[in-house]
């Protein structure tokens, strides 16, 4: 969804969403993924607490953090290797880590 402050970061994963879309289309022989790791600690979360000039980013982000709703980076890839090994995604399908 859009959010203030985010403008190249958001446009990455519309274009990450399309890309693998397209992928998926286009080379029917891979099995393509499309994973959405959730809210992860990551230094652009600390620099978004930190430095964000959007006063409504600053909280959202402050919220994550303040009800543990970060995920840490081991987690949300153990997730997305468990999705993988199932195999039971469609081509290209989105799976959202709290899917």
């Amino acid at each position: 969804k859009p959010m203030g402050g985010m403008a190249y970061y958001c446009s990455g994963k519309a274009a990450r969403e399309m890309y693998f879309r397209v992928l998926a289309e286009e080379k029917k022989h891979i099995k393509v993924l499309n994973y959405s790791p959730g809210p992860v600690e990551t230094a652009m979360v600390d620099n978004v607490l930190d430095e964000a000039i959007n006063e409504n980013l600053r909280d959202v982000f402050t919220t994550f953090k303040n009800q543990g709703t970060l995920l840490k980076p081991e987690i949300t890839a153990k997730k997305c290797v468990k999705v993988v090994l199932a195999g039971k995604f469609s081509p290209g399908e989105h799976v959202d880590y709290f899917d």
